[in-house]
């Protein structure tokens, strides 16, 4: 049965050495609100307040994640079931709002649960479109996304790339960006985008498990103008 699990006993607090004082506090308000927020998003949950519900989840989510990698500040670690369970009770939410791209997603960020397992299997099989028209979306960290874009512009689809490179204190002081666009002609399914030695090649299909998708490949990263350590290599799946 697919249903939203509640498990916030499984935090453990630890001790260290503090330093940045500004970040430390920032981290632990924000920490300290992931117990409210799972309790906020199962109340809306259960109340079939979906929409409202993803919200505090989604905080859920991202700050259980984020908390635990810098558990020597946070004085607070999350265990990999806990953090597993608040994304999937994000992926759960957009099954029950019917955007099963979104959920496929959120529950592919941890693919080796059985509990996501199960849930993957509860989603309807994807449907094949005749359009690469869509928003596709590969999981950057502690809840957020790197995107690719694709609009239908007269003969050719518009594709741009939004990455994030979500550093440990990325939640708090902002990731780093880098960004590209490049059009394909509407019968294509592959195209690249150049800059300098750097190049980025994509290619768009349909997988009957996870629906249509980018595979992206680059070369030469490093001449591409994104922000440190932003990549786009891998597999972007449409969710909307």
């Amino acid at each position: 049965m697919n249903k939203v699990i509640f498990s916030l006993g499984l935090l453990a607090f630890s001790s260290g050495a503090f330093a940045e004082m500004s970040f430390e506090q920032e981290l632990r308000t924000q920490c300290n609100k992931v117990k409210s927020n799972a309790l906020l998003g199962k109340q809306l949950y259960d109340q079939k307040h979906y929409q409202k519900a993803l919200i505090p989840f989604q905080q859920q989510a991202a700050w259980s994640s984020f908390c635990d990698v810098n558990r020597e500040e946070s004085g607070i670690s999350f265990s990999e079931q806990a953090i597993s369970t608040a994304f999937n009770n994000v992926g759960l939410t957009y099954a029950k709002l019917g955007q099963y791209g979104w959920a496929r997603s959120w529950f592919s960020v941890f693919p080796e649960m059985k509990s996501t397992q199960f849930n993957l299997r509860q989603l309807p099989n994807p449907t094949k479109s005749t359009s690469w028209v869509g928003k596709y979306v590969q999981h950057a960290g502690f809840g957020q996304w790197n995107t690719i874009t694709v609009k239908h512009i007269k003969n050719a689809y518009e594709i741009e790339f939004n990455g994030l490179y979500m550093g440990a204190r990325s939640l708090i002081y902002g990731p780093n960006m880098g960004e590209f666009s490049t059009q394909m002609p509407l019968k294509n399914t592959q195209a690249s985008y150049h800059l300098d030695d750097c190049k980025v090649d994509l290619k768009f299909g349909f997988d009957a498990k996870q629906g249509q998708f980018v595979q992206v490949k680059e070369t030469n990263i490093m001449s591409c103008g994104f922000g440190h350590n932003v990549a786009a290599q891998g597999t972007y799946l449409r969710v909307e």
